[in-house]
C-alpha cells in the first residue's frame, strides 16, 4: 500500500505549497479535473458541476445557477475530450456522469425553474458555443460505446436540433446586411458576417469565430446543416466568416489579430477607429484570449473540413500565418504569452502586462492539436512543450493552506483575465485590458472556468502526444505503464495520498487529519 501511495503522489504532481514543479509523467488533465470540476467560477459566479462516484451515485449537487452558459459549456466540452481519451479507465466515469447530468438538464431549453437551456433562436454566439459538449457526449453514449445510454443520445439529438435552428436564425437575422457592408467598405464583401451578439450590432469579434463558425463546422459531419442550406453552402458560409474577420483584423506587420471590428463605426465610436483607412472600425489592441479563440477556431474547423473542400487551402494558410505570429510573441523566459501580445511586461505601469493563463493554454492546445492533425508547415512541438511546462510552473498554484486564499479548492489556476469586451463603456485600449479595477481584472484567488476549460484541452492534447511518443521525456511504453500504475489504484477515488503537506483524496481535496 505504501508503494501505491507513493506512485499516486508522484502521478498527481508535487503537493508543495505555492508553485508546482513540472513532472513529465504527471497527468495534469486528471489532477486539475478532479480538483476543480465541481468548484470553479464563471467570471465571479459559482459554476461547478454535480459530483458523482464512478457508479453514478450523486455525491454533491451542482453549485451553479447560471443555466446553459459559455463558460461551464467550455469546461464540459474539454472534460469530455479527456474522458474520451481515458474512456477505458474507471475514474473517467465520474467525469462523464457530471457532464451528462449538465447536458440532460439543459437539452430541452429553459428549465422548470427558469434557467436558460440550449437556445433555439439566434442572438448570442456565446450561448450557442456550449452546445459543442453534445457531440462528444453523444459519441460516448451510443450503443456499444463505453458509456452507452439511450436517453443521453436522445438528449444530445434534441440539443443539436435546437442549436441547428438557432444558428439558422442567427444567420438570417443577426448578420451584416449588404447595405451596411457597402456603406462600410464600399462593397458587399462583409454581407452575411455574423454579429457576435444581438446587442453588438454589426460587430464581428475574434472570439465569435470559435463560438459560431467552429460550432457549425462540427454540426456538418453530424448531419445538422443550417436549415435550407446544403453542406457545401454551409462550408462556404464558415469560410466567409473567417475571410471577413481575417481581412479586417489581421495585421501583416505585427502578424497578429485585433480583437474586433464594427461595420458601423459611428455607432461604436467609443472603441472603433473612426479614421478612414485599413484600420477603419477596428479595435485598438491585440488581446491574447481573443487571438487564442480565433487560432483554435481555425484548427477545429480544419479538423472537420473535408480535404477536397475548395476553402481549405486558404484557411490553412491563415492558420500557419497566425501560428507563426503567435510563436514570435512567446516569452523567452517562461514560454508563455502576455495579456496584450504586442508588448513586453510593462505598458502603463511596472509589470502591468502580465503573463496570462487562458490565452497561453489555448495556444498550447492549438499548437498540439494542429500538430497531431498535420496542419502546420513548422514543427511546433518544442514550442508547445516549453509552454506547457511554463504553464504548470507559473499558473498552477497548489494553494494548500487553511483558508485556500478564499477558494474551496486545493488547486487554483491563476493569472486569468476574468473577462473582456468592447462596448460604450469598454474602450478596448491598453488601459482597459490592463486595469485591475474593471472586468478585465486578473483572477488569482479562485479558478475561473475559461482557463480551466482551456487548460484541460491543452493537457489532454499534451498527454495524447506523450502517449503516442510524439513528445515528452517519457517513451510511449513508459507513459502507458505510468498511466496503468496510477489508474488501477483510483477506483471511485477512495485512495488517500499522503504528502509532506497533508493527506489528500484522489480528487485533490485535503482531508482532515
Amino acid at each position: 500500500m505504501k508503494k501505491a501511495v507513493f506512485l499516486l503522489a508522484m502521478v498527481l504532481g508535487a503537493m508543495n505549497a505555492g508553485a508546482v514543479t513540472f513532472q513529465p509523467d504527471t497527468l495534469y488533465s486528471r489532477w486539475i479535473i478532479n480538483s476543480c470540476l465541481y468548484h470553479f467560477q464563471a467570471n465571479t459566479r459559482p459554476a461547478g458541476f454535480a459530483q458523482y462516484d464512478c457508479n453514478g451515485q450523486l455525491l454533491r449537487p451542482s453549485e451553479s445557477n447560471r443555466g446553459f452558459d459559455y463558460v461551464p459549456g467550455l469546461v464540459a466540452k474539454a472534460t469530455l475530450e479527456a474522458a474520451d481519451f481515458y474512456k477505458s479507465e474507471a475514474f473517467a466515469r465520474r467525469w462523464l456522469y457530471a457532464i451528462r447530468a449538465y447536458g440532460h438538464t439543459y437539452a430541452y431549453g429553459k428549465t422548470a425553474d427558469g434557467q436558460k437551456g440550449v437556445p433555439d433562436h439566434g442572438g448570442s454566439l456565446d450561448d450557442l458555443n456550449a452546445t459543442k459538449l453534445y457531440f462528444m457526449l453523444r459519441e460516448l453514449s451510443l450503443p456499444g460505446a463505453p458509456f452507452a445510454d439511450a436517453q443521453t443520445v436522445s438528449d444530445c439529438d434534441n440539443a443539436l436540433r435546437r442549436a441547428q435552428q438557432a444558428l439558422g436564425d442567427h444567420n438570417d437575422r443577426y448578420s451584416i446586411s449588404a447595405e451596411t457592408s457597402t456603406a462600410y467598405a464600399g462593397n458587399t464583401s462583409f454581407a452575411g458576417g455574423w454579429w457576435h451578439k444581438a446587442s453588438y450590432q454589426n460587430e464581428m469579434w475574434c472570439d465569435g469565430q470559435y463560438t459560431g463558425p467552429a460550432l457549425l463546422a462540427q454540426m456538418l459531419p453530424a448531419g445538422y446543416p443550417l436549415p435550407g442550406k446544403t453542406t457545401d453552402e454551409c462550408w462556404d458560409i464558415i469560410a466567409a466568416q473567417l475571410r471577413m474577420t481575417w481581412g479586417r483584423l489581421w495585421n501583416p506587420s505585427t502578424r497578429l489579430l485585433y480583437h474586433a471590428f464594427s461595420a458601423t463605426p459611428a455607432m461604436d465610436a467609443y472603441w472603433a477607429d473612426q479614421q478612414q483607412g485599413p484600420h477603419y472600425g477596428v479595435s485598438a489592441e491585440y488581446w491574447g484570449r481573443a487571438t487564442g479563440w480565433y487560432f483554435l477556431a481555425l484548427v477545429d474547423i480544419l479538423a472537420e473540413m473535408p480535404e477536397d473542400n475548395p476553402n481549405r487551402a486558404e484557411l490553412r494558410q491563415m492558420l500557419n500565418l497566425l501560428a507563426d505570429g503567435i510563436a514570435a510573441r512567446q516569452d523567452a523566459q517562461t514560454g508563455l504569452w502576455r495579456q496584450l501580445l504586442q508588448y513586453g511586461p510593462t505598458v502603463l505601469t511596472e509589470g502591468d502586462n502580465y503573463l496570462e493563463s487562458s490565452c497561453s493554454a489555448i495556444f498550447i492546445a492549438s499548437y498540439l492539436k494542429g500538430m497531431r492533425l498535420g496542419l502546420y508547415d513548422t514543427d511546433y512541438y518544442p514550442l508547445a512543450e516549453r509552454a506547457y511546462r511554463g504553464f504548470v510552473e507559473n499558473f498552477i498554484n497548489d494553494n494548500n493552506n487553511d483558508n485556500h486564499n478564499g477558494d474551496g479548492n486545493v488547486i487554483v489556476l491563476t493569472h486569468n483575465c476574468a473577462s473582456a469586451g468592447l462596448s460604450d463603456t469598454r474602450k478596448g485600449d491598453a488601459e482597459y485590458y490592463l486595469n485591475q479595477a474593471n472586468d478585465t481584472k486578473r483572477t488569482d484567488t479562485y479558478t475561473e472556468g475559461k482557463v480551466l476549460g482551456a487548460f484541460i484541452l491543452a493537457a489532454t492534447e499534451y498527454e495524447r502526444a506523450v502517449a503516442d511518443g510524439r513528445l515528452g521525456n517519457t517513451s510511449r511504453l513508459n507513459a502507458r505503464k505510468a498511466r496503468r500504475c496510477c489508474h488501477k489504484q483510483l477506483r471511485c477515488g477512495h485512495v488517500e495520498i499522503r504528502t509532506e503537506n497533508g493527506v489528500f483524496s484522489a480528487t485533490g481535496q485535503k482531508l482532515a487529519q
